[in-house]
């Protein structure tokens, strides 16, 4: 986790660097802030204008001081749960490690916990479904990589486990490992969980929260100089019809001739996801049975290069199958594979 730390006290200086050090040596990378002599960073801007620069590239704020010194900081800039960093408060005496925002998904529960590991106090925690030893989903969706699509949904399965009612859990991939309390395997349910790719469940999972694995992979084929909108538009219409929920995609692929292809450059930079590119020869090797064409291998040396580039890829993740085969569009040719996936509890 890249984190920064603030203290405004000889004291907190004292107990930031020991937070700094021990959570360097777990693997974090830390940047401590405080006062003048301290060792630390100096101050160069005010409080405020710090928080927003720590909330546009950090994944974790420690403020060491008072509660309402980090509350009326960080307020201006809050976004939402998924969105914003962990937050955690310690006293400058390190007695409390207090999670004060983004407990789950932000890992500030976890954070404060190691946090008072190390200042030898006690972490507060004051989310409902960790102090009731309840299944927490976002948590859950968080640590199996998976997209929440509904956010607002996470709170209905939160109360209807913390009274003690069951939620219904489908999966479309294998559940490998036994539930937690409170979780029925295809048992329906209002609300329940529904892990998928599919952009649209239907109409029996209307009421799920939708969760969406990161494991599809796009091969991408155009002709030179294809803009992004072109390739953009191809694919979506390709996810349009199979009914791809767009946060399944992990990563595009295609032929190295392609890398600097600066249409699907900048369609993978908008998705927010790698390139990848594999020479004709590797692409030849691939398995399976592919839509072939002379015209492809005349330019590239090798019959296909969307299927042939998806598998290639997949494979290297681990294994997987091709299920979407070449569909052409305004002169874009995209495929898709999907990574061998399951659950695990």
């Amino acid at each position: 986790m890249n984190i920064s730390l603030i203290c405004f006290t000889k004291a907190g200086a004292a107990l930031c660097v020991r937070l700094m050090k021990g959570l360097s040596k777990s693997g974090d990378t830390c940047e401590g802030f405080g006062p003048e002599a301290s060792g630390l960073f100096p101050m160069k801007t005010s409080l405020k204008e710090w928080t927003r620069e720590q909330f546009d590239k950090k994944e974790g704020i420690v403020f060491i001081g008072a509660t309402g010194i980090a509350v009326r900081a960080i307020a201006p800039y809050l976004k939402s749960k998924d969105k914003d960093p962990a937050i955690v408060v310690l006293d400058d005496l390190g007695r409390f490690s207090i999670s004060l925002l983004s407990g789950h998904l932000g890992g500030a529960n976890e954070l404060a916990t190691r946090a008072a590991a190390l200042s030898g106090g006690q972490a507060v925690i004051t989310t409902a479904t960790d102090n009731h030893g309840k299944f927490a989903v976002d948590l859950f969706a968080k640590e199996q990589g998976l997209f929440i699509t509904r956010l607002e949904k996470i709170k209905e399965i939160s109360a209807s486990l913390l009274k003690g009612e069951e939620v219904g859990l489908f999966s479309d991939f294998p559940v490998e490992g036994n539930l937690p309390e409170g979780l029925l395997k295809d048992v329906s349910t209002t609300p329940s969980i529904y892990i998928s790719i599919k952009k649209h469940p239907g109409e029996e999972r209307v009421n799920s929260l939708l969760l969406v694995p990161k494991i599809v992979v796009l091969g991408i084929g155009c002709r030179k100089g294809v803009p992004f909108e072109t390739i953009k538009s191809a694919v979506d219409q390709v996810l349009m019809d199979w009914n791809i929920n767009k946060e399944s995609i992990a990563v595009c692929a295609s032929i190295d001739i392609k890398k600097e292809e600066l249409g699907i450059c900048e369609f993978a930079s908008h998705y927010g996801i790698s390139f990848v590119t594999y020479s004709a020869e590797v692409l030849s090797k691939a398995k399976g049975e592919f839509t072939s064409s002379s015209f492809v291998k005349q330019v590239t040396g090798v019959d296909n290069v969307c299927e042939r580039a998806a598998i290639v890829c997949v494979e290297e993740m681990g294994g997987g199958k091709l299920f979407i085969k070449k569909q052409p569009c305004h002169g874009v040719t995209v495929a898709a594979a999907i990574r061998d996936w399951k659950v695990k509890i």
